[in-house]
């Protein structure tokens, strides 16, 4: 399995809480580490990444090469409404029928373009790793 993660970045770098969006995705890292699966998390490269003058579609490209090698994606609704790129890849992955996993809360929660999105709601990360290990984890495979 290979964890796509999505969820605010930039704007948490604006208003300088960066933590907010890397202390879940760590979380995830450590509990996909120990059961072998793979995570892309853009948060790892992020600052690196921001400190070069690439051309800004080399990022969404980067967004796109690795929603086609992910089996499934892991959203952190918190503050959606201030992220169109994850917005774009809630979208992507809607579009090739991948399930994505959703927890946190949005100021979007309501709308049913947003909620057709997502294939499941959970409260907190810690159901999402739940329901990971139940249903997408059976043995490695």
């Amino acid at each position: 399995m290979f964890i796509y993660t999505i969820g605010s970045l930039t704007y948490y770098y604006r208003t300088k809480q960066p933590e907010k969006g890397h202390i879940w995705r760590e979380m995830l890292k450590q509990w996909a580490s120990d059961n072998g699966v793979k995570v892309f998390d853009p948060a790892s490269t992020y600052a690196k990444e921001i400190n070069h003058s690439y051309n800004p579609k080399l990022c969404v490209e980067q967004n796109n090469y690795y929603i086609d090698k992910c089996d499934i994606a892991v959203v952190n609704m918190d503050c959606l409404e201030e992220s169109p790129g994850s917005i774009y890849e809630l979208v992507r992955f809607k579009e090739l029928g991948k399930p994505v996993i959703a927890f946190g809360k949005s100021k979007w929660d309501w709308s049913p373009h947003i909620q057709y999105c997502i294939s499941h709601q959970c409260e907190t990360l810690e159901e999402v790793i739940e329901l990971l290990s139940n249903m997408f984890n059976q043995g490695n495979f």
